[in-house]
């Protein structure tokens, strides 16, 4: 992987709340690759057809409709991809086991970059009992070859990408416990942890 450069990405949840914003990052470097494609359901591609539209037409990216549950049109959309980015929201992330599967026996795909994109879900014990982080530490374990019975994975390459909390998706969460922050007309200040003396480490979607 030292001297890896990917060339030919697959973006995988592209149009979801964090996927929009890893797309818009990838193009942003265009001239990097050769090519750039998302994979996207069909209901997707029907109620935002003028977005995907101004996609193909100006930005040369190539939208692939499917489901992702469908192995046959997962691994045509594998051709010529060597690196696989999984945006996919909290209800699919399991779905990501067939994905890496294909991916590993795909002769192209090099390196698969897993749907994580917040808190890390190896932080404390708590964090494995968050559904949601339950559902990633499955997908860790298979491609970290800890799921014997989902099989083994043998040559690809992978990439957990943690960022922490976004901060601007608590912006509409003033006053509650769970974003902190202050509530000016109350003249009260809700801290986060136990004292206020807790770290966190925050990031912005866009970032």
């Amino acid at each position: 992987m030292a001297s890896f450069k990917p060339r030919n990405i697959l973006l995988f949840g592209a149009t979801g709340n964090i996927g929009t914003y890893i797309l818009q990052a990838i193009l942003t470097a265009r001239d990097e690759f050769d090519r750039i494609a998302i994979f996207t359901s069909q209901a997707t591609a029907a109620s935002k057809k003028d977005y995907l539209d101004d996609l193909k037409r100006t930005k040369n990216v190539e939208v692939l409709v499917g489901d992702v549950q469908d192995q046959d049109a997962v691994r045509k959309a594998y051709h010529g991809i060597d690196t696989v980015i999984s945006a996919l929201g909290r209800g699919a992330i399991a779905s990501q086991i067939p994905l890496i599967r294909l991916a590993d026996a795909s002769p192209t795909v090099k390196w698969f970059l897993p749907s994580e994109y917040g808190t890390d879900i190896k932080y404390s014990p708590a964090s494995a009992q968050e559904k949601p982080h339950q559902q990633k530490l499955k997908v860790r374990a298979f491609l970290e070859n800890e799921s014997p019975n989902e099989g083994v994975v043998s040559d690809l390459a992978y990439t957990y990408v943690v960022t922490g909390p976004y901060s601007d998706m608590y912006v509409h969460y003033a006053g509650n416990p769970i974003a902190g922050g202050w509530d000016v007309k109350a003249k009260k200040a809700t801290l986060l942890g136990e004292d206020g003396n807790a770290k966190v480490s925050l990031t912005t979607m866009k970032e």
